[in-house]
């Protein structure tokens, strides 16, 4: 054999070895088109392939990420965090202004809007007692026991209307035989003051005879219905919890 071609033969069949041990051999047994049909990779590249559970930074993160890396211009101020920002907005915000609570006004929601710890039952009650007792104590000339709970022109009113009994030798004789539950009407605070008008419906016997009468209690006259409004009053910074009767008038 010419010693060219032996020469050449050496380094064909050298190149079909090295191309046979880098991309490997095709299985004739397999079927074409099927996934094994194709070649395998190289070690190498193999080797180097990515790891799966690695995860890349998001855009936005990787920007931020870089963005703080990044030293500021010179004569630039960096940019405030989002709390910051928050902080200097809360301090330029103006101050606003609550305009102070009104002092004087009527009706019942107004009162309970001024005075949201007002026990209404309770007053209610208390005022049904007093207005026994204040009649009670009418009737009999007497009005040391209730003296408290008079205003000073209701008491001035009631000791001229006794005295005047007196000088007339005449009694007055009330027998209260049923009293509804009291209604709360109005009211009005002025200033410091609160005013309550309260509605009473009373089925009495009130009769005025002389001094001296003897009284038959079965023949007494027919009992009548009473509408009576009657305003108390309180401070609305007394420490006294009792208010005053400061007025009556027949409804």
């Amino acid at each position: 054999m010419d010693p060219l071609n032996l020469i050449l033969l050496i380094i064909v069949i050298f190149i079909g070895l090295r191309l046979r041990s880098v991309l490997g051999m095709r299985d004739e047994d397999e079927q074409p088109g099927s996934r094994k049909d194709a070649y395998r990779l190289n070690r190498d590249a193999f080797e180097n392939k990515p790891t799966p559970n690695r995860a890349l930074p998001a855009r936005d993160e990787q920007a931020r990420v870089d963005d703080a890396a990044q030293p500021p211009e010179q004569g630039q101020e960096p940019e405030p965090e989002p709390e910051q920002e928050q902080e200097q907005e809360q301090e330029q915000e103006p101050a606003i202004s609550v305009a102070a609570p009104e002092t004087s006004g009527r009706g019942l929601a107004f009162l309970r809007e001024v005075e949201p710890d007002f026990d209404e039952a309770g007053f209610l009650d208390g005022a049904g007692r007093a207005y026994e007792m204040i009649l009670t104590a009418f009737a009999a000339d007497d009005l040391t026991p209730v003296r408290g709970f008079l205003g000073d022109e209701v008491a001035a009113g009631f000791d001229a209307a006794i005295a005047a009994r007196r000088d007339a030798d005449q009694q007055l004789v009330t027998r209260i035989l049923r009293l509804d539950r009291p209604a709360l009407d109005d009211a009005r605070v002025e200033d410091n003051l609160i005013s309550l008008d309260v509605r009473f419906r009373a089925e009495l016997i009130s009769f005025i005879c002389a001094a001296d009468a003897t009284l038959d209690e079965d023949a007494l006259p027919a009992p009548a219905t009473a509408h009576d409004v009657w305003t108390f009053a309180r401070p609305r910074d007394a420490e006294d919890p009792n208010w005053a009767l400061v007025a009556t008038h027949s409804a």
